[in-house]
């Protein structure tokens, strides 16, 4: 009877170790998990609305419908609302991402900012473009490596517009909007 008890204490020992072994396991690969979650499949995941603060301090808000390699776009106001493209490096503060991340992103969310502003431009929408410094009303004409090409809306009738060249580092935001 001794071996029995003996035994059977040892058995205890042995699954409790093995229990111990796999929490810290489970443990571990969450940490591991959550370490490898970049900011936009957080986003991606947040079923509601976001608010980001950019780095010139102004404030967008919306529910995050796309990202890409950079940048996120974000929906505003019920159906037909306003989108604004925001890259990941004007933002300065997040308020509202989800706890959940979204699954490892497909080829589409692997587009770089460059292939979604060329979508904007080939669109030929009016956009609003925010800059570190200003704000600028017109349409995209032309996108570069680094750079996007902004035709200002014409001041007056007749008079050919200006074109600005702004590049991404000063990018802060690009809103869909009359021109």
């Amino acid at each position: 009877m001794r071996w029995d008890e003996l035994f059977a204490d040892l058995e205890a020992q042995l699954e409790q170790e093995e229990r111990r072994a796999l929490e810290q396991e489970v443990a571990d690969r969450r940490l591991r998990d959550t370490a490898e979650v970049g900011l936009l499949r957080r986003l991606a995941a947040t079923p509601g609305e976001v608010a980001l603060q950019l780095v010139d301090g102004s404030w967008r808000s919306g529910r995050c419908t796309a990202t890409g390699q950079g940048w996120l776009l974000l929906a505003q106001g019920v159906p037909a609302g306003r989108q604004v493209l925001v890259p990941v490096a004007a933002v300065a503060l997040v308020r509202g991402a989800g706890r959940q991340s979204a699954p490892v992103p497909g080829v589409a969310a692997r587009r770089p900012l460059v292939l979604a502003l060329r979508g904007l431009g080939d669109a030929e929408v009016p956009v609003l473009v925010t800059t570190r410094s200003s704000s600028l009303r017109g349409r995209l004409v032309r996108v570069g490596a680094d750079h996007v090409d902004v035709q200002l809306s014409a001041a007056r009738r007749g008079q050919p517009a200006d074109v600005v060249t702004v590049p991404f580092g000063a990018l802060l935001a690009v809103e869909e909007g009359p021109a």
